[in-house]
């Protein structure tokens, strides 16, 4: 990062920031959809099997991952501060606080997750597929949530190319391990859905090698000393970043947890319509890594920029952002509905699977497209450290909008697992209302809200 005097100075540095960390968004979030496609082709039950262990895992992990977000807006302020020396030791509290949220997340599965299988009633085989997969993938938890730290603080020095490369790198393992033991090629067992399980603890596992050479040997970063000048934890600094990233992990948690819901609910209609559910879900997860990197740029231009006590500048960056996203929400809808029969046709050989797919379409792309203008104000706020109303606003949309909405018009027979979609979408039309009106107040109604580095 570094100060810029134009608007068409700004408008290239944060293209800059933006590119490599959508292509690796792609990449984290297109191993997902790879592992979907694959398994579908497989078979439904393999597919309903992963897709429920996905929705499982992913509620655990994102409001993990988002409680590590803190590190961002906090590493980023000190850098437009230039007050650098508490970085390695933020560092290191960012690497405890993993460490112990990976063990929660394991101890949960260990004792909560046949129970729930039960409750919810999946299919015995398909139950199975599931387990088996969690197991898989809990060989990567550790450094999947040791990653987020490292990432988060190579991105926020400017450096998301370098995060662009390792991602990528590991997207490619991942294919290829999902790709050799679902099928079982190039001398692999044939082990179905839970390859996908062995192919994402394979690229944790990657991830986390390559993202410590970066800390260990790149100029910007290797005078911190990470790995050699080792902090114990701190409970001060450990407070700093739990009190920005709670916020973050909680209100990420309830728009992600949504979705898993989503897809809980519909287990109750059996494996053809889970299946179909999941590889729309996943197709909208491909383009949310647009919105989504707009969103962590923002974190890291904005928060550089107040940082530097540069207003004005931190304004500009968030109209930057916002531009470029409403551009994209125009450019999703485009694409999709031109496209509708050879997307659905791209997840399954199952005629059945293949008509929810092309009805579930529609309601997809009209959610992807409003979530695209929606999610980069969580940036912007989160920049502001602005976290806690996110929160509220977060719960607000999809607990006290979609959750209700998705439950009732599902148990009504005129709408079915359709009345899901039409849940999600009302909750994406709120929260984009609510976070822009937000926005707008923080920015040129309440500038002390601006917040104040804990140093």
């Amino acid at each position: 990062m570094y100060q810029t005097y134009s608007i068409l100075q700004k408008l290239w540095l944060f293209i800059k920031l933006f590119t490599p960390m959508c292509i690796t968004q792609f990449s984290l979030i297109g191993a997902t959809f790879i592992a979907i496609f694959l398994t579908g082709q497989y078979s439904t039950t393999d597919l309903a099997g992963v897709a429920t262990g996905y929705n499982l895992w992913l509620l655990f992990y994102i409001f993990a991952q988002g409680t590590l977000m803190g590190i961002t807006p906090i590493i980023s302020q000190l850098l437009g501060a230039k007050k650098t020396d508490d970085i390695p030791i933020i560092f290191h509290q960012g690497l405890f606080i993993g460490t112990g949220l990976a063990f929660l997340i394991l101890l949960i599965g260990i004792f909560g997750l046949r129970p729930l299988l039960t409750y919810l009633n999946l299919e015995p085989a398909a139950a199975e597929v599931c387990i088996s997969y969690l197991k898989a993938f809990a060989l990567g938890l550790f450094p999947l949530l040791w990653v987020n730290t490292l990432r988060n603080t190579v991105d926020s020095h400017g450096l998301t190319h370098y995060s662009m490369a390792i991602v990528f790198t590991s997207f490619v393992i991942n294919v290829f391990l999902n790709y050799a033991l679902i099928f079982g090629h190039y001398g692999f067992p044939e082990i179905g859905g839970v390859g996908a399980g062995y192919g994402i603890a394979g690229a944790c596992w990657t991830n986390f090698v390559l993202f410590s050479l970066v800390i260990l040997l790149h100029p910007k970063l290797k005078g911190y000393r990470i790995y050699k000048d080792f902090h114990s934890p701190n409970f001060h600094y450990i407070r700093e970043q739990l009190q920005v990233g709670i916020p973050i992990g909680f209100s990420i948690f309830f728009e992600a947890s949504i979705f898993s819901i989503a897809g809980l609910l519909m287990v109750h209609f059996g494996s053809a319509v889970v299946a179909a559910h999941q590889s729309v879900i996943s197709f909208t997860n491909v383009f949310y890594c647009l919105p989504l990197s707009i969103a962590m740029s923002s974190t890291i231009a904005v928060a550089y920029e107040l940082g530097a006590g540069r207003k004005k500048e931190a304004i500009q960056y968030s109209y930057i952002s916002r531009v470029l996203a409403i551009i994209i929400a125009v450019l999703i809808c485009a694409f999709t509905f031109t496209h509708m029969d050879n997307i659905a046709d791209l997840f399954t050989n199952d005629d059945e699977v293949y008509e929810l797919i092309y009805h579930f379409l529609g309601y997809g792309i009209f959610f992807a497209a409003i979530d695209a203008i929606g999610t980069p104000l969580q940036g912007i706020l989160r920049a502001y450290k602005d976290v806690k109303v996110v929160l509220y606003i977060s719960l607000i949309s999809y607990w006290g909008v979609c959750f209700p909405t998705a439950y009732t018009l599902a148990k009504n027979p005129n709408y079915g697992p359709f009345g899901v979609w039409i849940g999600l979408l009302a909750s994406v039309v709120v929260a984009g209302i609510l976070f822009t009106l937000r926005t707008y107040y923080i920015q040129h109604y309440k500038p002390r809200t601006i917040a104040k580095l804990q140093t």
